[in-house]
């Protein structure tokens, strides 16, 4: 178990190492250079431009101060800095502490409370989580329970009503729902608008959450309610359920004995992947209540090119994601110890070339062999 656990670190390192310089290297190459960006700006606003041979003298010394070229030994600007050193510098500075910085000014919405690009990223998630754990708790609970009660009575009415619910807001996308629930909740007297913890309190702040949570839990909803459904149908056919049935077991010894037990791992597993997704994914729903969330922050960022704050976000959601695969792989073998990590084989592919190399051999000298008698008995025949 132990010798697996870190196995599965190593590829998790390995795996991240891949995903980031991959990352770097797209982003460094195909979005927006922010600093031109920057450039241009400030080249417009510059009173005094006798010390610049040009706007491409000015840019390329902005690109030097922000580390995308060489300083040449003469103090002029050198040739640009090669993308795969700038993401070795990146990282080397990451364990240094340094997480880069953020360019243009208009990618940070308040320089005096966000001086870093952890503050930036961490400060707003906050408010994502306020609206993602909520919805995720009660679509959870709420869809595993309609899940059990349409797979155990699959067919009947009770499951084609829950199936017609769940095909609905599978089909209707976050920003249809949200308009709709948006027009509802102001009839009633809950404009979209959100509070920051600073300036209102909880009951205020909670209030105007619920149109968000609202919209997010019908969303996931659906989906634990599908999965959890199937779930329930394949262990109810199984086997050994049907033989629990003829020995005259009650539905209730049934569903704690075999059902329970067999679609926990699966249902498990999906909860962890899910609440990830809707950590990650909920930009639009930010976007129509105006939630200062990390999403924004991501949002704002790549228009911006703003390489280190989406490089930053994207490391920490992939570091995340690979500690829950680490994480839901122990709980495996937690719920169910027949579940046993296969190891690595005991072959000495040494011994394994050694044997094919003499194979080969004897292989040749045979069919030499087989050709000289055929070409002794056709000189015999002549």
């Amino acid at each position: 178990m132990t010798k697996y656990i870190l196995q599965r670190i190593a590829f998790a390192i390995l795996t991240l190492f891949i995903i980031s310089i991959l990352t770097f290297c797209l982003i460094a190459a195909f979005a927006p250079n922010p600093v031109k960006q920057l450039a241009e700006e400030g080249w417009t606003k510059l009173h005094d431009k006798s010390g610049y041979a040009g706007f491409s003298d000015y840019l390329a010394r902005e690109e030097v101060k922000y580390g995308l070229r060489y300083l040449a030994l003469d103090g002029q600007p050198g040739d640009y800095v090669p993308i795969i050193v700038r993401y070795f510098k990146y990282i080397g500075g990451l364990f240094a502490g340094d997480y880069g910085q953020i360019i243009k000014p208009t990618s940070n919405p308040n320089p005096v409370v966000y001086t870093s690009i952890p503050i930036l990223f961490f400060k707003p998630l906050k408010y994502s989580i306020m609206i993602t754990l909520p919805s995720f708790v009660i679509s959870s609970i709420l869809g595993i329970t309609l899940g059990v009660v349409a797979g155990y009575n699959r067919g009947k009415w009770i499951d084609s009503s829950i199936n017609i619910f769940v095909v609905v807001f599978i089909a209707l996308p976050s920003f249809i729902i949200a308009p709709i629930v948006i027009t509802l909740f102001v009839k009633v007297g809950l404009p979209p608008k959100v509070f920051t913890i600073e300036e209102q309190s909880i009951t205020e702040v909670m209030k105007s959450m619920v149109p968000p949570i609202l919209v997010i839990t019908l969303g996931s909803l659906a989906g634990f309610t599908t999965y959890t459904r199937n779930q329930i149908v394949t262990v109810l056919t199984s086997n050994y359920v049907l033989i629990a049935k003829t020995k005259g077991l009650s539905r209730t010894s049934i569903f704690f004995k075999y059902i329970l037990r067999n679609i926990s791992i699966p249902i498990f597993t999906m909860l962890i992947y899910s609440f990830m997704g809707l950590l990650t994914g909920s930009i639009i729903i930010e976007k129509f209540w105006n939630i200062q969330g990390t999403s924004m922050v991501i949002t704002y960022a790549f228009p911006n090119g703003e390489i280190y704050i989406e490089m930053f976000s994207i490391i920490f959601f992939t570091a995340l994601s690979l500690i829950l695969e680490i994480f839901v792989d122990v709980c495996y073998a937690i719920l169910d110890p027949k579940i046993t990590f296969g190891t690595t084989s005991k072959r000495n592919y040494f011994l394994f070339f050694k044997a094919w190399t003499i194979r080969k051999k004897l292989i040749n000298e045979y069919n030499l062999s087989k050709q000289k008698q055929s070409g002794t008995k056709s000189g015999v025949k002549a």
